[in-house]
């Protein structure tokens, strides 16, 4: 899993600034975030190696707009995680930039599938449909039945499969409970589009080297903003006005699921790991409450 402990902004030794895009003035030096699992230390000299390296594209005439970013991991803190007896980290709960608490997984695959807003033209074909007295599912679910139906199809395809599908408030997603996936092989990708999942999150998951689901709801679906103040915090102001934040959100989130179970398609077996993230993600996101989803 590619969640760093350590996370530190390291400086350019070049004499290369970035200007003010209103005033056209010099700023700081060039300064890069690096991140590391041994120090804070060790994350400030990568960082200044990476802003280094930008430095020397940039005094080169070159534009350094993604470079040495494609492989970047997420800036988050992390709240809890799961260990095995040789001591790695095999799930981490973890906060993301926007407030909201993710489970991310190194074994368990969850996939994120999003279904297209109906369009007009959906809506007047359900109309017509029902006005004819012609059976129809409504728009949403009519893509949701679309979707799901592959995953019937794979499951049929080998009763071995089982995969629990869960519905959120922009698609849906998948856990699958019959075994182990590595989420950067070939294997995990192919399963993962013929399932319809979303490409950004299929790169994510690879970036992270993990698997991720969000466990709680969005904050603008429940009358908030983002989270002001990004990880790691500057000082302990802004980590006191995250805590704040944090604490508003959690009342504002109270009455409200992340998601909601639909079905286990396919087999009930899963092994001791994989029952623990489902019962985790479970009660975590509220799936079985009923509540509105957000």
């Amino acid at each position: 899993m590619n969640i760093p402990k350590y996370w530190a902004k390291g400086t350019t030794r070049h004499d290369v600034r970035m200007r003010n895009i209103l005033t056209g003035k010099p700023m700081a030096p060039l300064a890069c975030w690096g991140w590391s699992d041994t120090s804070l230390a060790d994350a400030r000299e990568k960082g200044r190696k990476r802003a280094d390296a930008v430095a020397e594209m940039i005094l080169k005439g070159n534009r350094p707009d993604t470079y040495l970013y494609g492989d970047r991991p997420m800036r988050e803190e992390i709240l809890d995680e799961w260990t095995s007896e040789d001591g790695t980290t095999w799930a981490a709960v973890t906060l993301n930039g926007y407030g909201c608490r993710v489970l991310n997984t190194a074994r368990a695959m969850f996939i994120d599938v999003d279904l297209p807003v109906p369009s007009l033209w959906d809506w007047l074909k359900y109309k017509a449909r029902m006005l004819t007295g012609t059976h129809a599912l409504p728009p949403r679910q009519q893509k949701e039945y679309e979707a799901l139906s592959k995953v019937e199809t794979m499951v049929r395809a080998d009763p071995c499969f089982g995969i629990r599908a869960y519905r959120t408030r922009g698609g849906l997603r998948y856990l699958v409970t019959h075994a182990h996936a590595d989420p950067t092989s070939e294997l995990t990708s192919g399963m993962m589009e013929v399932l319809g999942a979303d490409p950004l999150y299929m790169r994510l998951c690879k970036t992270q080297k993990c698997f991720r689901a969000r466990l709680t709801p969005k904050p603008w679906r429940c009358g908030l903003p983002a989270l002001p103040v990004s990880y790691p915090w500057q000082d302990k102001a802004a980590e006191q006005k995250a805590r704040q934040w944090l604490s508003a959100y959690g009342d504002k989130t109270r009455d409200l699921a992340t998601c909601e179970l639909i079905n286990h398609f396919g087999s009930d077996a899963m092994d001791e790991e994989i029952s623990r993230v489902v019962s985790f993600h479970d009660k975590a996101t509220r799936a079985q409450s009923g509540l509105e989803l957000a």
